[in-house]
């Protein structure tokens, strides 16, 4: 059996007024972010909560002054960063008192000084400023005192701050197709007693609609009956533009990324779901397979490593994508790049002749990842989807459902 490649090519970033590049920092430092002149904010209010006043000013003035080759917040993202206060916290015991005090300043977001990784203070600081509607990035007393390599951890924090308070940094220059896609996925608390399921939406180009999500429950069936119902709800939202005009739109193809294998019962909820919502509106079911037992390899280079972007078709229905790889005959990284197993379902009802536009635009959906500017390559509807599910594990609550969705954080990017 012979099998054939091709290299698939990086694809531009769009930036503000539809300027285009393809490196991330350069496309933001001269053209600022994609929604500069429509993101209704005219500056970011936040706070830092520290156990050292020192620490907390360290960050804060990283931030907002920059550091090295980083000129700060403002500087890639043309919008100012305002601390509105700096909160010291002696102990744990410190924390319902300021926490509250924070809450009552309701700030944009919050950022978190921690001695170290310590879940169970993680968890609580999340959840009590999540279910207030307040992001919150944490960073260890460790990262701030570090001097030798500071300056990327500020420009990643900035990154995901823009993200986090509703910002879209940049989206995939691509053509004006009315396509919805939709990033399904489920995960179990860490107690694996509930069970939750949630649709993350985007549009063509990437960006980031809203999350939808059902409350935890215990038994399978229960999970199935629901998912059909949140897929339908999630179209007929984004058709409407439901608390958000500027997210309204018509559809003329819907494109659904699965991130964990699905079974019978779930593939007919999400078509029972999808009937109800569209009518002969064509669809594609597609399974993102990161854990394939495939393995690619270049025996024309020392490394064995191939090219970042190899494309290798196995059939009309599936594709192996490599999202990592040399770059400029150079892999900074160690151990084999990433492969993702990329199958369309045979039930879509997606002309076939559209399928390698889906394979490549799973590719370019890994150039958005706004966690850092070096995160991960990996398609940022599966990349959601396993941020989301290991925070419904950390955070270990069954009123998901009302601390996310019906607070104000349904279309933010507070999962990153």
């Amino acid at each position: 059996m012979n099998l054939y490649g091709k290299f698939l090519s990086a694809p531009k970033l769009r930036f503000s007024s539809t300027h285009v590049d393809t490196n991330p920092r350069r496309g933001l430092r001269y053209y600022g972010p994609y929604d500069l002149n429509f993101l209704e904010m005219d500056k970011v209010k936040c706070i830092v909560l520290s156990p050292s006043l020192s620490d907390g000013q360290t960050l804060i003035k990283g931030l907002m002054e920059g550091e090295g080759q980083f000129k700060g917040f403002e500087d890639l993202f043309k919008l100012p960063l305002e601390c509105i206060g700096t909160t010291i916290y002696n102990s744990e015991k410190d924390f319902n008192y300021v926490l509250n005090e924070i809450v009552s300043k309701n700030p944009d977001i919050v950022y978190v000084v921690l001695n170290d990784r310590n879940q169970n203070i993680y968890s609580q600081i999340k959840l009590e400023l999540l279910a207030n509607g307040i992001p919150s990035q944490m960073i260890t007393i460790k990262e701030i005192r570090k001097t030798h390599g500071r300056v990327y951890t500020l420009e990643n924090l900035s990154l995901a701050t823009y993200a986090k308070i509703g910002g879209t940094p940049w989206t995939i220059s691509t053509s004006n197709k009315s396509r919805l896609i939709l990033g399904i996925s489920r995960t179990k608390d860490s107690q694996e007693q509930y069970l939750v399921g949630f649709v993350v939406s985007f549009t063509n180009d990437g960006d980031f609609l809203f999350m939808r999500s059902e409350t935890p429950v215990v038994e399978w069936t229960e999970y199935i009956e629901r998912l059909s119902k949140l897929i339908e709800e999630a179209i007929i939202e984004y058709k409407k533009g439901i608390g958000n005009e500027n997210k309204r739109g018509s559809i003329d193809s819907i494109i659904i990324h699965l991130h964990k294998k699905p079974g019978k019962n779930e593939i007919n909820a999400i078509e029972d779901g999808l009937k109800c919502a569209v009518q002969d509106i064509p669809y594609a079911i597609v399974h993102l397979n990161e854990y394939s037992n495939f393995r690619l390899f270049d025996s024309s280079h020392s490394s064995y490593i191939p090219c970042k972007g190899l494309y290798v078709t196995l059939s009309l229905h599936e594709s192996l994508i490599l999202l990592d790889g040399r770059v400029n005959n150079e892999r900074n990284k160690v151990g084999m790049p990433r492969i993702l197993d990329v199958r369309i379902d045979k039930r879509s009802t997606l002309d076939v002749k559209n399928f390698s536009d889906i394979f490549k635009q799973v590719y370019d959906f890994s150039f958005i990842n706004w966690r850092g500017f070096n995160a991960a390559a990996i398609p940022v509807t599966l990349n959601y989807s396993k941020l989301i599910a290991k925070m419904v594990g950390n955070l270990n609550t069954v009123e998901w459902n009302e601390l996310i969705i019906k607070r104000k954080l349904r279309d933010k990017k507070w999962f990153l």
